[in-house]
C-alpha cells in the first residue's frame, strides 16, 4: 500500500478519506480505515510523508499529507522494482494444477 499512497501524495498533497476514495477510483479496491491511516502513521514516522492539520471547508481539522523527499526517493525505488515484483507475484498467485495421488 506504501508506494501507492506516495504516487498519489506525488500528485497532489491529501488527506485520508480522501485518500481512500481515491484509490478506489484508480483501482477499484475498498481500502479500510483500519489500513490506510496505520500505513499514514508508519509513512509520516519515517520522515516519507509529512502531515499538517488544516481546517475542512466544513471547518473541521483535518491531516493533510504531502510526500518529502525521501517519500519520492522511495516511490522512484518503488517504481524501478515494481515490474520484477509484479512479475513474481503473478507467477505465485496463478493457478497451478493440483498434483495427481497415484
Amino acid at each position: 500500500m506504501d508506494p501507492m499512497i506516495l504516487a498519489l501524495l506525488d500528485q497532489q498533497a491529501d488527506y485520508g478519506y480522501s485518500l481512500m476514495m481515491r484509490i478506489r477510483n484508480t483501482t477499484g479496491t475498498d481500502v479500510s480505515d483500519g489500513s490506510l491511516y496505520p500505513a499514514l502513521r508508519r509513512l509520516e514516522d519515517a520522515g516519507r510523508i509529512e502531515g499538517v492539520w488544516e481546517a475542512s471547508p466544513a471547518g473541521r481539522q483535518r491531516k493533510v499529507y504531502n510526500i518529502t523527499p525521501k517519500g519520492r526517493d522511495t516511490l522512484h525505488k518503488a517504481r524501478i522494482e515494481w515490474p520484477s515484483l509484479a512479475r513474481g507475484l503473478s507467477a505465485l498467485l496463478a493457478p497451478t494444477p493440483k498434483a495427481s495421488s497415484t
